[in-house]
């Protein structure tokens, strides 16, 4: 009988051992593989730029594609989209990202261009994000410390 409850015990450990691993390896899998959307409003003194981005995760590629409106102070509308490749690895809870291919993004006088880092329009061009889980639905993307935008996590 003591033999059973022994056996029973190592048994029981063993089986929480393994789903203690395969858990921790999951949440590990899930930082460098995931999807999310954002929607941000850039603003300049000539107009907005009201877009959607998202975002994808896969091992150590990616892809960013964003749609969006430019708005000029005169009220005149002109539609935006961007799509880029990327290679992307972690170090803490940064994320670094290296375009690969990138859509040339109009530069359309007065727009937010000039504003807007250069990963996002030239290739092999970087960009470092600080990630941080808000919660079970998204990261906080914060660029040189500063909050810059939630990313909701998409299925």
């Amino acid at each position: 009988m003591r033999s059973k409850n022994v056996r029973f015990l190592l048994n029981l450990l063993i089986v929480l051992v393994v789903i203690s691993v395969a858990l921790a390896g999951y949440v590990n899998w899930q930082k460098n593989h995931f999807s999310c959307e954002a929607q941000i409003t850039l603003v300049t003194d000539r107009g907005t730029e009201d877009l959607i981005m998202h975002f994808h995760f896969s091992g150590d590629t990616g892809s960013y594609e964003s749609k969006g409106k430019y708005t000029t102070r005169s009220g005149n509308e002109i539609s935006t989209s961007n799509k880029i490749d990327f290679n992307f690895w972690r170090e803490g809870d940064s994320l670094m990202m290296i375009s690969n291919e990138t859509n040339a993004i109009p530069k359309t006088a007065g727009s937010v261009y000039p504003y807007t880092p250069d990963f996002f329009y030239s290739r092999e061009r970087g960009i470092r994000w600080t990630l941080t889980r808000e919660n079970a639905t998204g990261y906080l993307f914060s660029y040189d410390d500063t909050p810059t935008f939630y990313c909701s996590i998409t299925r």
